[in-house]
This record gives C-alpha cells, structure tokens and sequence, in this order.
C-alpha cells in the first residue's frame, strides 16, 4: 500500500506563476501598479497580444491579478491581495539577481 503523496506548496506556487510571462505581467502591476492593457503590453516587452490575454486570464483565475472597469468605464488590471503578498519574493529575487554574475 503506498502512502498518497501531500500537495506541495512550492509545486503549487509554481504551476500557477510558473511560466516565461507571468512572473513579468505580475512584476509590472506590482511596481507600476493598475494598468489598462495597452500599458501593460508595453511594460512587459516582447510579450504578444495572444500571450498577455493568455497569461492575464490564468492570473485573474488563480485569484492574483484582477480587471477594474469602474473607472470612466476602461478597463484596467491590478494585483489582488493575494497578489501583493508575492512583493517579499520579488524582493528577494531582486537581492538575489543582482548577485548574478551576467550582470556584474
């Protein structure tokens, strides 16, 4: 009889802000915070407009990233409060990239 493996919570954090783009969409919102689409698109740079949609909408699903259109009706995305307690880890990903020797 085999014993069921446990949820991990790190397995878990990654299959939802694993990825080449979330990570930079979720960055975006955080420092420069709510933005239309459009400035988003532009902030997060070489991502398509297919890629931005794709990534926006898994992010709103898990509950990190959230569309406003309260505001003269435009649409804008922020992070949630689940998704402004990633700030320590981009915080310490910050410390520990600029330890990274390609950028020394």
């Amino acid at each position: 009889m085999t014993t069921p493996v446990q949820p991990c919570p790190v397995e878990e954090a990654i299959l939802i802000i694993g990825g080449k783009w979330k990570l930079l969409v979720l960055r975006s919102l955080l420092l420069n915070g709510p933005q239309r689409y459009n400035e988003l698109l532009g902030t997060v740079t070489t991502i398509s407009q297919k890629e931005l949609t794709r990534n926006l909408r898994e992010l709103a699903g898990a509950g990190l990233v959230a569309k406003d259109a309260s505001e003269n009706k435009v649409a804008r995305y922020g992070v949630t409060k689940l998704g402004k307690g990633l700030m320590p880890t981009f915080k310490s990903l910050l410390k520990w990239g600029v330890k990274l020797p390609a950028l020394q």
